[in-house]
């Protein structure tokens, strides 16, 4: 129950009343809006990356320019590093910028009064809670690693496919022009599965994560409310 509160919580709908209504729901509309929510989590570090590039760019662009040392070895130096440290501050952040998956107070809030409307008091009783949620993510876990492994297949068959187009004979524009616009539907739809498959991962991340920082807090409530003994 708290798995599916959450879910419907994280995309912002409710479950419908009408037991075949919400599982129609469940089976096509949520599952759409909850990858949306982990390709947008993903696309976030994408947008940082792209910013970061143009600004360094343009400050480089601008330094060659103003210093003098326009078509050197100086300039290409300068212009590589614009490149390649955006690239490494994406890859290496703070580990408090990306830690919370996504997870926010609200959320950590709705899973605090989730618990309290089911009448758990003890903080033993959330230990079994989380432990009995704990293969309902090792699953989700388990198919996303395949899911991975699929996309790795999927790039693998470019890649051969791709180099095995250099091999054949391309004496005419026709057919140059139809081997480099069927690499780019191919390229294009491995990228659309990595991004569909990665967002499912931060979208499961950001689910039992929550779970977790809820029932920490909700443990952290019940601990603080409790008596002192004199």
């Amino acid at each position: 129950m708290i798995v599916r509160a959450v879910e419907a919580h994280l995309v912002q709908e409710t479950d419908s009343t009408v037991p075949v209504f919400g599982y129609v729901k469940r089976l096509i509309w949520l599952p759409t809006k909850f990858l949306k929510m982990g390709i947008d989590e993903k696309l976030s570090g994408a947008f940082a990356w792209a910013f970061l590039s143009f600004a360094f760019m343009m400050i480089g662009a601008w330094f060659v320019n103003n210093a003098g040392v326009a078509k050197t070895e100086i300039a290409d130096g300068i212009m590589l590093a614009t490149m390649i440290v955006p690239l490494f501050l994406v890859v290496f952040p703070m580990p408090s910028i990306y830690g919370h998956s996504g997870v926010t107070q609200e959320t950590v809030e709705f899973v605090v009064q989730h618990l309290q409307s089911h009448g758990f008091t003890r903080v033993k009783d959330i230990d079994l809670l989380k432990k009995s949620i704990k293969p309902f993510e090792d699953r989700c876990r388990s198919r996303v690693n395949l899911l991975k492994g699929l996309v790795g297949l999927l790039w693998a068959g470019f890649t051969y496919a791709y180099s095995k187009g250099f091999e054949h004979s391309m004496s005419t524009p026709s057919e140059f022009m139809s081997f480099v616009f069927t690499s780019a539907f191919l390229f294009f739809g491995v990228i659309i599965a990595y991004l569909c498959v990665w967002g499912y991962d931060a979208a499961v991340d950001r689910l039992f994560r929550s779970i977790e920082f809820g029932c920490n807090d909700f443990c952290h409530v019940l601990e603080t409310s409790l008596p002192t003994e004199g």
